[in-house]
């Protein structure tokens, strides 16, 4: 089944116009601390960076070689904070990016130190806030886990529109992009 979720790309990845950036040496080593930013020292020392440019392709930033790829997103925007997905993290990301849900059988793993936002808690396919909304969905500095069947046998409160973020919670419960917060400061 082929889903088309850019509400869902949008609160995970919106803001990644990195064509020019990744040309221009200042702005490319900018965009990697950026992107490293996201991640403990521990996983970013050794991550990939890359970025996505206006059509959708990945650019490489820097080599990795510890299985982990950090995106640094654009922080004009106001859902364009920086990230890092460990492998299987990464293919969730690409089926999403490919509009066909994440295969579940793998758990992949992100790491969001410097926060995340979305349009909706509900629906991966927002692209705005719903009406009578009053604010974004703000979420501290926290790791995901990238498994709907993890996220719904979790126990952690689901289904809410405006969830208590700074305790563990399930985003897009109930589709199959649900991921399991947990805040981590």
């Amino acid at each position: 089944m082929k889903l088309i979720c850019w509400g869902l790309l949008a609160s995970l990845w919106l803001g990644t116009n990195f064509a020019q950036a990744a040309n221009q040496p200042s702005s490319r080593a900018a965009e990697i601390r950026r992107a490293l930013s996201a991640a403990p020292a521990s996983i970013s020392a050794g991550a990939a960076v890359v970025a996505m440019d206006a059509g959708g392709k990945m650019i490489e930033l820097r080599q990795g070689n510890n299985g982990w790829t950090c995106l640094p997103r654009d922080e004009g925007t106001p859902l364009g904070q920086p990230l890092c997905l460990d492998k299987n993290g990464l293919q969730w990301y690409v089926a999403a990016m490919s509009g066909h849900a994440p295969d579940p059988n793998l758990a992949g793993y992100s790491y969001m130190l410097k926060g995340g936002s979305v349009w909706s808690n509900l629906d991966p396919s927002a692209t705005k806030m719903q009406p009578g909304q009053k604010h974004f969905v703000l979420v501290p500095p926290h790791i995901m886990i990238l498994n709907a069947r993890i996220a719904k046998e979790s126990g952690f409160p689901s289904g809410m529109a405006d969830p208590n973020t700074h305790k563990p919670f399930v985003m897009f419960g109930d589709t199959p992009f649900a991921v399991l917060i947990i805040p981590v400061m």
